[in-house]
Parts: structure tokens; C-alpha cells; sequence
């Protein structure tokens, strides 16, 4: 059965994410991120030179592209910068979001977690609110400590997840194997777990490679400065 274009580069999308956040995921992060700050630094630098800057220098069609150009590239620069500096503190601030949501909800004092099931602890005796203040600044530290291990777990969930989908939704259409044996590789959770370990145990590798490195190169700067 041919494809047709979209579906082909929705399938190579899917596919590709689904790789780089299993096996490369902190690294994949942090460049998307800063791609993605790039890309908006860009259009607001233009935006700004077109509006504020070309009319106190001056300039004026066609010279006001140049302007244009120029505000892109520097908005770029300092937007994928600003972008990188700022992710690691908004996943810690999501993660302190959502386990403060969670511990209120467990302390007993919220019904957006019902249809959940999660179990009510401490009912009475901690305070829901500083109780999950608590819980969500603990799991905050821990996650700004244990950054880059922490989002390698949950980059290979995520790329793993990804991937299964990919094959559930595509089995019809994919080589080599028939759709059902795709199928059943796309519902099977034992799959699923190899995927996320091998992820997380090539990611890990990569991670005390960098840290090995950087203690071997904390010598060399001394030196040098």
C-alpha cells in the first residue's frame, strides 16, 4: 500500500521522537528546547528591530531586511540561551506543581484525584496544604539534585510510550513483519520495560561518561586559570 506524503512524515516524526527521547532523551531536551527558544527568540528579535529599532536608525525598504535580519539573529542567540538556562528550573517547578497536587489530594482535602483511586494518608493529623508544600519542595530538591538521571527516566518512559504507540497505530502499515504480529509487539509490556531499561541504562552510561569527563577536564581549567 503506498503512502502518501503526510503519513509518511508522520511516521518518521513519530519514529525519530520516539528514538531520541528513549535512548538520547536529557540530550535530545535540552537541544529541542533550545531550538524551540531559538525559533521564538527569532520571530520576537525581527519583530522588535522592524518596530523599534529600524525607525531610530533610520532605516527604511530595503535596507529594513537587513534590520530584520540582524534582530533575528541576535533574538535567536539569546532566546535558545535564555530557553536552556530556563528548563531545568521549569521541570523542577512542574514536578513541584504536580506532587504538591498529588500529596493535597492524598492528605485528604480534594476530589480532583477520585476517579484515581489514590489513597488518603495523614487524614487529621498533617495540614493538607504545608503537608504537600512539603512533599512537592522534598521532590523538588531531589529533582534539581538528581536532574540529569531524572530526566533520563522520564525521557525513555516518554520515547517507549511514543514508540508503542507508533507501532498500535501504524501496524497496518509497516514493513518486514504482518500487522498482527505488530500489534501484539505494540501491546506487549514486557516490549515496553526493555525499551524503557535499555533507554535508561544507555542514557545512564552516557551520563557517568560526561561526568567522568568533566572531572578529568576540572583539572586542565585549573591549570590553566
Amino acid at each position: 500500500m503506498p503512502l502518501d506524503f503526510i503519513t509518511t512524515t508522520a511516521m518518521v516524526l513519530a519514529l525519530g521522537f520516539g528514538v531520541a527521547f528513549t535512548y538520547f532523551g536529557y540530550a535530545f531536551v535540552t537541544q529541542l528546547t533550545s531550538l524551540v527558544g531559538a525559533l521564538g527568540g527569532a520571530l520576537l528579535g525581527s519583530s522588535l528591530a522592524r518596530a523599534f529599532v529600524a525607525p531610530i536608525v533610520g532605516v527604511a525598504s530595503p535596507d529594513l531586511l537587513l534590520v530584520s535580519l540582524l534582530g533575528a539573529i541576535v533574538g535567536s542567540i539569546v532566546g535558545g540561551r535564555l530557553a536552556r538556562s530556563a528548563q531545568r528550573l521549569a521541570i523542577v517547578a512542574l514536578c513541584f506543581v504536580g506532587t504538591s497536587t498529588i500529596a493535597y489530594s492524598m492528605f485528604g482535602r480534594s476530589n480532583l484525584f477520585d476517579p484515581l483511586s489514590l489513597p488518603s494518608i495523614g487524614s487529621g493529623v498533617v495540614d493538607p496544604f504545608f503537608g504537600s508544600i512539603i512533599v512537592g519542595g522534598i521532590v523538588s530538591v531531589l529533582v534539581w539534585q538528581f536532574y540529569l538521571p531524572f530526566l533520563a527516566v522520564v525521557t525513555s518512559l516518554l520515547g517507549a510510550s511514543i514508540l508503542q504507540q507508533f507501532v498500535r497505530h501504524w501496524s497496518d502499515l509497516l514493513p518486514v513483519f504482518q500487522s498482527d504480529v505488530w500489534a501484539t509487539l505494540g501491546t506487549n509490556h514486557v516490549l515496553w520495560v526493555l525499551l524503557v531499561g535499555t533507554g535508561i541504562v544507555y542514557q545512564y552510561r552516557r551520563y557517568r561518561r560526561r561526568k567522568a569527563s568533566r572531572r578529568l577536564l576540572k583539572p586542565i581549567h585549573r591549570r590553566l586559570s
